[in-house]
């Protein structure tokens, strides 16, 4: 019995741990979020400086703003890599593919699942340590993928600063050669 309350502890814990990961994911998102909203003030400041007036934009002015635009998409496609997740999540689980975590991965539970009568079979025959082998491996998972994501989100968040900086630098040249 001591055995049994120490896996029902460690599976406590885990739902704990499992919990905090969709917080921290959803933290994540909000600042992916922030970093596509400054994009979008970059690229809007883009589109100010080149077509400020009808006159020809030089070719400093032209190639900073080609920087920042370019900077702003890599920045983009971060950014959005941060909301979608990591395209090689069926790596994180390799020695494992002949687990189910049943009811903490959706996704392989439909597919190595087929009716709803072998679910309810599945779920109720496991023992507390499989359950605590499940939400281990799920665990697992989301630590990886908030890795991948914490990864894209600091790369967003380079090439935004960058595309931000060739902006103000595209914004003075506009000053510098309108003035002289």
């Amino acid at each position: 019995m001591a055995d049994e309350m120490d896996i029902t502890a460690r599976l406590s814990l885990a739902q704990w741990h499992l919990t905090r990961s969709d917080q921290l994911r959803l933290g994540l998102i909000g600042r992916a979020g922030g970093i596509l909203s400054a994009n979008a003030l970059v690229i809007t400041g883009v589109v100010l400086i080149s077509g400020f007036n009808s006159s020809p934009i030089s070719p400093i002015i032209g190639a900073l703003t080609l920087v920042s635009l370019a900077a702003t998409t890599y920045s983009t496609i971060s950014a959005i890599g941060v909301f979608t997740g990591s395209r090689f999540i069926p790596e994180v689980s390799i020695g494992y593919e002949d687990r189910i975590p049943i009811a903490f991965s959706y996704s392989d539970t439909i597919s190595k699942i087929s009716s709803a009568k072998d679910f309810h079979h599945t779920f109720t025959t496991q023992t507390t340590a499989e359950i605590l082998d499940a939400a281990a491996l799920e665990l697992w998972r989301c630590i990886c993928v908030h890795h991948a994501r914490t990864k894209k989100l600091g790369s967003a968040t380079r090439w935004m600063l960058i595309s931000a900086a060739t902006l103000i630098a595209a914004a003075a040249a506009r000053i510098f050669l309108g003035i002289f």
